[in-house]
């Protein structure tokens, strides 16, 4: 009866109950129910919708509902993920088994990313792979994607695959010129399929620019993630009353270190320095080890317009040379960044270091600091690798001596704790002053760069381990422990593709199996084959094995860094968490425990928002690169289409074969070019880290991705000719 149902989860109790005995329409449940009122009849709609994209209830083509029973209704559910060769595939857990299907571009039905989808026409090949198609959407991730107007009130899809086109209001028509490309929200559901396309309506939130303006390519992907370049009028509004220079009165309650050898380190281009350091060795051996960081929180009060805007972008996004920044310059490049020859406001984290690299104690306090110079990566690294002293360095190479000695320690320290180091996969692209792509390089740690990683990690670590201590709301960095199986998956492709030592693979897996293992064992491996030519693919099947890092409002410790303390703090101009973590600092530091104390009902919403925008952040900024590639070897192709490149497979399924070339290029081979290939004569099985030899087939600048053909010819031969 309505009465004994008091809130949303007795709500769907009932639903539950109801559907487990017959099918019901939402009218025949409602009647079961009793359900009566607006309130209620709100509570039992939301009910049926959030039943419904879980998974526990389906809603048939007939408007009845029933139990969500995988093997009577021969269909699935789950979140699609779709590659830029536009298949999809969905990841589902069923009775302990988990399986992969793989949604052909045909029949993806006007699925977008991250959307919760159901699965029909199910056919199982492969050990954990099937085949399926998309049956319905049953909730959009967002919705939105870019179209192209081509005139007429006509969209083609610009950056999605498959027959999908739109119908949008004819009032948001006007604005629009054929070639523009629009940021468009898509229904979930289907209104017709007109010439097999599958027609949605949809709404434009956005004219992202003409399909012939200079750097649209770029626009166009950061739009898609929703990221813009434009800041509101508010915004532009509230900056008018932020000072240039740091004012008498900034300075009341900061600890003076305007006297100290501090200094910033980063890349040659950064504009946005937000962390600045300075280091002293006491008598005794120790060392007393200081990060400042930008206080951006006594600049952007809670909630005004520079804040809201912060709080949705979550992220600044570094897209090849260019950044659309969380905040306007004149915050990130100008009152908040730690140039050189400037005062500007920070907020410290003093550590006393032992000589064995443990924190044996810490503090953090409001402060001004004065830096004496911004160094860059390249000449620190001169100094501390090769003993070359750039002009303008020499006063501060005693102190960079002592730095490069503790990052050492701290280097040390880590590893025994359990840090597990992965190789870096990560690619940068070489620009010429337009945006041309010159060359892809990989990205290197070197000693410079690892000091300032060892010393964030050290503040980061302080600065959580005192907020668990004081049990005050906080936004932690978390990483979860592996899933097992999904380790062991892994562990067992690469014995499968026999990529490394079997006997080596098998310790660990009887390890994972009878629960005796962690993450020094997961580094030690690691480290096993870290001269192996195949490390990177080895190491990068380990890391997509585990789960992401993220942010949450509760300390659950860090995997990956094997610590169980850990926060971002250090960069408050770039990373909108870090902002909270120093707003939460600051009403302890105030003693205002009321306001702290209602950050309890906020932070959950804050932290998934935040850990949403920094994955699309990581996708934007992947998609810029995959851009790049594209763009550089259509240019190859135009040159030389018959140019022969040497490269490695670094990732093998049923819909794609993943090509590095030498050069850093990423490519793909379809299955029916791999199919063709057997059809004329090459009946080698491809192995995952194989040398192969490619020529370009195609290239979607649309869709960023180049498609090789295997040139078997070169494969055969016991010494190849490489083109350069």
């Amino acid at each position: 009866m309505v009465k004994e149902i008091k809130n949303i989860e007795d709500i769907k109790t009932e639903i539950m109950n109801n559907v487990d005995l017959k099918k019901l329409t939402v009218d025949e449940l409602r009647k079961a129910m009793h359900v009566k009122g607006e309130t209620m009849q709100a509570s039992f709609i939301n009910a049926l919708n959030e039943l419904e994209e879980k998974g526990e209830i389906y809603l048939d083509d007939d408007g009845y509902y029933k139990k969500f029973d995988a093997k009577q209704l021969g269909k699935v559910q789950g979140e699609i993920h779709i590659n830029r060769m536009g298949s999809g595939f969905v990841f589902v857990e069923y009775n302990g088994r988990k399986t992969k299907y793989l949604i052909d571009e045909a029949h993806l039905n006007g699925a977008l990313e991250g959307d919760i989808v159901v699965l029909r026409n199910i056919h199982h090949g492969k050990t954990n792979y099937a085949d399926a198609e998309v049956e319905k959407i049953v909730k959009r991730a967002n919705g939105k994607t870019i179209f192209e107007y081509i005139g007429d009130g006509e969209f083609i899809p610009y950056t999605i695959h498959g027959n999908v086109t739109v119908i949008c209001p004819k009032e948001e028509l006007k604005q629009l010129v054929t070639g523009n490309r629009v940021l468009v929200t898509v229904d979930k559901e289907r209104i017709a399929v007109i010439e097999n396309k599958s027609v949605f309506e949809g709404h434009i939130e956005k004219v992202v620019g003409h399909k012939d303006d200079p750097d649209i390519e770029i626009s166009t992907i950061a739009a898609e993630h929703g990221f813009f370049k434009e800041f509101p009028e508010e915004v532009i509004e509230q900056l008018r009353t932020i000072p240039d220079r740091v004012m008498k009165e900034d300075l009341e309650g900061r600890v003076d270190l305007r006297d100290r050898q501090i200094f910033t380190i980063d890349g040659k281009d950064t504009k946005d320095m937000d962390d600045a350091i300075s280091i002293m060795r006491t008598l005794d051996g120790h060392y007393i080890l200081s990060v400042h960081i930008a206080d951006v929180s006594h600049y952007i009060e809670e909630n005004s317009p520079l804040d809201i805007e912060a709080r949705k972008r979550g992220t600044s996004a570094y897209l090849a040379n260019s950044v659309i920044p969380m905040f306007p310059h004149q915050i990130s490049n100008g009152i908040c960044s730690l140039n050189e020859g400037v005062d500007r406001l920070t907020k410290t984290v003093d550590m006393l270091v032992s000589p064995s690299g443990e924190i044996l104690d810490y503090q953090i306090y409001d402060s001004v600091i004065h830096s004496r110079k911004k160094m860059n990566y390249d000449d620190v690294n001169q100094i501390l690798e090769k003993n070359i002293i750039p002009s303008g360095y020499e006063e501060f190479v005693p102190t960079l001596k002592i730095m490069e000695e503790m990052s050492k320690i701290l280097t040390q320290t880590r590893k025994k704790e359990g840090k597990v180091d992965f190789a870096s996969d990560e690619v940068k692209v070489i620009t010429s002053p337009t945006g041309e792509a010159l060359k892809f390089e990989a990205r290197h740690q070197n000693t410079a760069e690892r000091l300032i990683e060892n010393f964030m990690i050290a503040a980061n670590t302080s600065v959580a381990e005192y907020h668990k201590w004081l049990d005050t709301p906080q936004v932690y960095r978390v990483h979860g422990n592996p899933n097992d199986d999904h380790l062991i998956e892994a562990l067992k492709t690469l014995k499968k593709e026999k990529i490394c030592s079997k006997e080596t693979i098998d310790i660990l897996i009887n390890k994972i199996k009878n629960g005796h293992y962690n993450s020094n064992d997961l580094s030690f491996f690691l480290d096993y084959f870290k001269d192996h030519e195949n490390y990177p693919i080895i190491s990068h099947l380990i890391l997509t094995s585990m789960s992401k890092a993220k942010y949450a409002p509760v300390c659950e410790g860090h995997y990956g860094l094997g610590l169980t303390y850990y926060t971002h703090f250090t960069s408050p101009i770039r990373r909108h968490p870090d902002l909270m973590v120093h707003r939460l600092t600051n009403p302890y530091q105030k003693y205002d425990i009321p306001t702290l104390l209602n950050y309890y009902q906020t932070l959950p919403e804050i932290c998934e928002h935040d850990s949403f925008m920094e994955r699309e952040a990581d996708q934007a900024e992947k998609e810029t690169l995959d851009l790049k590639m594209a763009e550089y070897m259509q240019r190859e192709y135009e040159a030389d289409s018959g140019k022969i490149y040497a490269g490695r497979i670094i990732n093998m399924t049923p819909y794609d074969t993943e090509i590095r070339l030498d050069n850093n290029v990423i490519g793909h081979v379809t299955p029916s070019d791999l199919a063709h290939a057997k059809a004329i004569g090459h009946n080698n099985k491809l192995r995952l880290g194989e040398r192969v030899y490619v020529l370009i087939k195609e290239v979607s600048i649309p869709h960023r991705i180049v498609y090789f053909n295997l040139n078997y010819k070169e494969l055969s031969k016991s010494k190849i000719k490489v083109l350069k």
